[in-house]
């Protein structure tokens, strides 16, 4: 189906879900195992005998050959993506008399949730856990359905050091995660995409516990000019939509001869298209930025000229680079903001699993310091602390 215009909103049903969602979280929040196993019951048809993954070497090591391959290139590849952009420890700076500086603390405990659907997504479980592993995350645990753990999964599971994998999926694996059970340990953060369910809970527990975001449905605005290859356009645009009949797919264009070729191409499918015709690369941009996708495909020509005018974007591809490759091999995450979430926030990388720890020392601050510090605490009504500082520093 080709739209002409773009939807004021795009829809949600996010809100519908959530008092569904909060019966199964506190059932697993109250019950623990016991609600795992019934829910497992209900929802994937499945009666399970552990909810631990068991014989995790005996099941990696049938992983296919050249699928062992893939992965580890893939791994590598996110690896040092992700070690190019970690931060240093900044020790030994200062400013009128005070030393300060930084150090980095990777987060404890984290739990990544892998969906299941109507596949299995061992590159989910490689996009979540490289990171993690570059930032120095000491404990990591995976949980995704019953059904979808394969020898991929626990291949990068091992590759990965995982403490556990747990045989759990959707809204309750995360209640799970959050407030641990018998069995499932209690993380400090949960990051993973997934369905409404899953999201819904995520956002239910993210009261007592860290979450990356809320991702889904997956969104897609490739901006092209005239240079633009349309069939790469509309293999773009088909690779996307694979993701589900929610997926928002977007073309912006000042070619009427992209965006005619492009209408023709995709009238008979199913799924929505938007195609709307701009008057200039910088109008496209500009409306880009207001929808803040999760992917932004700048197939123009020069493109890494215009790269410095998208402000709100997950990921972004140029020229004729495909925004699949984001979602596999490129290096940078494929678990990206939507909803216009990149207005504030980027995809996952080591920065999710990393925290910011400042220190200060001084013996002997600039007086200017010291008065400043007084005045205002005495000005807020705080006279211990103006107090606490003078007694040190007169």
């Amino acid at each position: 189906m080709i739209k002409r215009e773009l939807p004021k909103e795009r829809p949600n049903d996010f809100a519908r879900v959530l008092p569904d969602v909060e019966k199964i979280v506190n059932e697993v929040k109250n019950r623990g195992d016991q609600a795992l196993i019934e829910f497992e019951q209900k929802f994937d048809k499945i009666k399970l005998s552990s909810i631990t993954l068991q014989k995790v070497e005996e099941l990696a090591s049938q992983v296919d050959s050249n699928l062992k391959e893939a992965i580890d290139v893939i791994y590598s590849q996110i690896y040092e993506f992700n070690a190019l952009i970690k931060p240093p420890n900044i020790i030994g700076g200062g400013n009128n008399g005070v030393d300060y500086g930084v150090i980095w603390k990777s987060v404890e405990k984290i739990g990544i949730y892998v969906p299941g659907g109507d596949k299995a997504y061992p590159s989910t479980l490689l996009m979540a856990g490289v990171p993690a592993v570059v930032a120095g995350v000491n404990e990591i645990y995976v949980s995704t359905p019953p059904n979808k753990i394969t020898p991929a999964i626990a291949y990068i599971g091992l590759k990965l050091n995982v403490k556990e994998i747990y045989t759990i999926g959707g809204a309750q694996a995360i209640a799970a995660l959050a407030y641990g059970t018998e069995t499932v340990k209690k993380v400090d953060k949960i990051v993973g995409p997934g369905n409404i369910y899953v999201q819904a809970a995520k956002y239910l527990v993210s009261r007592d516990v860290a979450i990356d975001g809320i991702e889904g449905p997956t969104e897609l605005v490739i901006i092209a000019d005239e240079t633009a290859n349309p069939n790469h356009i509309v293999l773009d645009l088909k690779a996307q939509a694979e993701h589900g009949k929610f997926t928002f797919l977007v073309l912006l264009s000042n070619s009427d001869r992209i965006i005619d070729f492009v209408s023709k191409e995709l009238e008979q499918d199913e799924n929505t298209y938007y195609l709307i015709k701009v008057s200039d690369i910088d109008e496209a941009i500009t409306l880009a930025n207001e929808i803040a996708p999760e992917h932004l495909s700048l197939h123009v020509s020069n493109a890494k000229t215009h790269l410095d005018k998208v402000k709100n974007a997950g990921a972004v591809t140029l020229g004729s680079t495909p925004p699949a490759i984001i979602d596999y091999s490129a290096g940078p995450n494929h678990i990206l903001p939507t909803n216009k979430w990149a207005k504030v926030r980027g995809g996952i990388s080591v920065y999710d699993y990393i925290k910011m720890v400042m220190y200060a020392s001084s013996t002997n601050p600039d007086k200017k310091i010291i008065e400043a510090s007084k005045v205002l605490a005495k000005y807020e009504g705080f006279e211990f602390h103006a107090n606490s500082i003078g007694v040190r520093y007169g």
